[in-house]
């Protein structure tokens, strides 16, 4: 019979480099300076909104800009036009198609600041919660940042890193929740003004300097027939105008003012 052969492997032992690079372990920190590492991390909190909520704020602080500058714009038109009539023999078939066009674009911007309404509150809400999560990580720091303090004072180790950093971090959010705050006051009165514009779309619409400057000429030249009724006289000839022609009070002045000027030459 053929004779078994037994094949023995040798082993290998692994090599020295390969069993040095294993790394040691650190000594895990106390519970105190990992607590205060965590709270001087830079967090989601303490950054500026991104994507949705921050595109919120913006499209209400950019509507609301629009608005205004709408509103800005029906006025510049009432001063030009108010001043072609002045100069300009215009019917008044013609100024009440025009004013009717003004009137048309402020019933627009009455119905833009409703819907902008709700985007200016829906940025309100986001700002609020940003401006409580903050104030939260304030709170925490601070306590932190004193409790490092009172450590200190008790002749107690502490890292003098930890405590740099959680007074940075304090300044910083100090800072953001003074422009979060004041954004938020912007907003709140942003929804004031919207709520109130359809009393008042008129009034910050309509120009009235120059029938104002033309009413002076007017009881200036009519004082010494009037006498102390002049207020009376021309208050009661501005409303009849105004309700014969159909127009509003500064184009029945300039109306009256223009017909006073024409006798005159005549």
């Amino acid at each position: 019979m053929p004779k078994k052969i037994v094949i023995k492997f040798k082993e290998e032992k692994a090599p020295r480099d390969v069993l040095e690079e294993v790394p040691q372990l650190e000594p895990e920190a106390s519970v105190t300076e990992t607590e205060v590492r965590v709270q001087t991390k830079p967090s989601e909190i303490v950054t500026p909104s991104k994507g949705v909520e921050a595109s919120i704020i913006k499209e209400a602080f950019d509507g609301y800009d629009a608005l205004m500058a709408k509103i800005q714009e029906v006025k510049v038109r009432e001063q030009i036009f108010q001043k072609m009539f002045l100069e300009q023999d215009i019917s008044i078939t013609t100024v009440k198609e025009i004013l009717a066009r003004w009137n048309t674009a402020r019933d627009q911007i009455v119905n833009e600041a409703a819907s902008l309404i709700e985007k200016v509150n829906e940025a309100k809400s986001k700002l609020e919660s940003e401006f409580s999560k903050i104030e939260t990580d304030l709170c925490i720091s601070v306590v932190e940042l004193d409790t490092l303090k009172y450590k200190e004072s008790s002749n107690v180790p502490v890292p003098q890193e930890l405590k740099a950093g959680l007074e940075a971090k304090i300044t910083i959010l100090r800072q953001e929740l003074s422009e979060k705050k004041k954004k938020i006051g912007e907003l709140e009165e942003m929804v004031r003004m919207l709520s109130e514009l359809p009393k008042k779309i008129h009034s910050l619409t309509s120009y009235t300097e120059l029938a104002d400057k033309l009413y002076e000429e007017l009881k200036e030249k009519h004082g010494t027939k009037f006498g102390p009724r002049v207020d009376e006289a021309l208050q009661k000839n501005i409303e009849t105008v105004m309700q014969s022609k159909g127009i509003p009070r500064e184009y029945a002045i300039i109306l009256i003012w223009r017909e006073v000027q024409a006798s005159a030459t005549s």
